[in-house]
């Protein structure tokens, strides 16, 4: 038999431990099913080679598709993932951080909580040293690093692409008024009428505030109640496809009689028809990307914190038609 160090040092290949012994102990080890423990190993390490990820839901085409980049980023770097998922509560947000401390993860990437209105809740990672780079769901002047696109931007972009179609009567689907991205986009949806010295139409712009079964039924009453409406502009993916759905139910024609664009992972539009225009917005990019700024931090530290946009492209399919007058 061997004592209880002498296995120790064999199977961390200790050089005083002969390679016949080793080889037996790791031999045995294996038949046993060992796995040393994270946690054991990043306390003796001090380096536990592991990167959280931190989700609200995984619950649309743009998450998954962020998760797998992610999840090829840290791997490749020799890293492993633990990924974590909040439901968009903002207590099991901060719960979920708490572990992260007990795991001694390196790095954090975090797509806030529905609910979380400051970063306080990270002040203890801070103290700690481990880098936080937040995406997609992040706050208003946050000191720390993030990426995500230009909300504003886009949705003018995409807006004024159904007003130079000759669309006037638009109306705006936007996602709780809480979050910065629905602040940012209906900002940018009303800038696009102003471009154009049009009055924003208040009473076309709805903001959802559950994700239940009542948002088929609150998309339903406010299409129905404008019919005078000949197009609609969906903030994302989910509110796009209960749109899409909800123009269908009332009888009415994409593109024909309700033109249809949305901001997108690039996936779903594709699932319909017609295929719907969209501003193309990847979650295979945005994980990539926050990786990469997660890791900077790693191998740099002291840099500021600073943001990265993430580059979209206006993708034309077949849900908006040209209504000009001609002349």
């Amino acid at each position: 038999g061997c004592s209880a160090s002498t296995v120790s040092r064999a199977l961390k290949g200790h050089p005083d431990i002969s390679m016949a012994t080793r080889e037996k102990i790791q031999s045995v080890a294996d038949a046993l099913g060992y796995v040393p423990h994270p946690t054991a190993q990043a306390l003796r390490t001090r380096s536990s080679r592991l990167i959280a990820l931190v989700l609200p839901k995984l619950d649309s085409f743009f998450f998954p598709q962020l998760l797998a980049a992610v999840s090829e980023a840290v791997e490749r770097r020799g890293y492993s993932l633990l990924f974590l998922q909040s439901d968009n509560v903002f207590s099991r947000e901060e719960e979920l951080l708490a572990y992260c401390l007990r795991m001694r993860v390196e790095g954090v990437l975090l797509s806030l909580s529905r609910g979380a209105r400051t970063i306080a809740h990270l002040e203890a990672l801070k103290r700690k040293e481990v880098p936080v780079v937040l995406f997609d769901h992040i706050l208003d002047e946050v000191d720390l690093p993030a990426t995500t696109i230009d909300d504003e931007e886009v949705a003018y972009t995409a807006v004024n692409y159904l007003l130079e179609h000759g669309h006037r009567r638009i109306l705006g689907v936007f996602d709780h008024p809480v979050l910065h991205m629905t602040r940012h986009r209906r900002a940018g949806f009303e800038q696009a009428y102003q471009a154009h010295g049009l009055e924003v139409p208040e009473e076309l712009i709805l903001e959802i505030d559950d994700d239940g079964d009542s948002l088929q039924l609150q998309l339903r009453d406010f299409v129905s109640t404008h019919p005078e409406a000949t197009a609609l502009f969906a903030m994302s993916d989910k509110l796009m496809v209960r749109a899409y759905h909800v123009i269908n139910q009332l009888g009415l024609d994409i593109p024909k009689e309700m033109s249809l664009l949305s901001i997108s992972d690039g996936k779903a539009p594709y699932y319909l028809f017609p295929n719907i225009t969209h501003m193309r917005h990847s979650g295979d990019v945005v994980g990539r990307q926050a990786t990469d700024l997660l890791f900077s931090y790693l191998e740099d530290p002291g840099q500021p914190p600073r943001f990265e946009a993430v580059d979209v492209e206006l993708v034309e399919l077949g849900s908006v038609r040209d209504i000009r007058q001609p002349g």
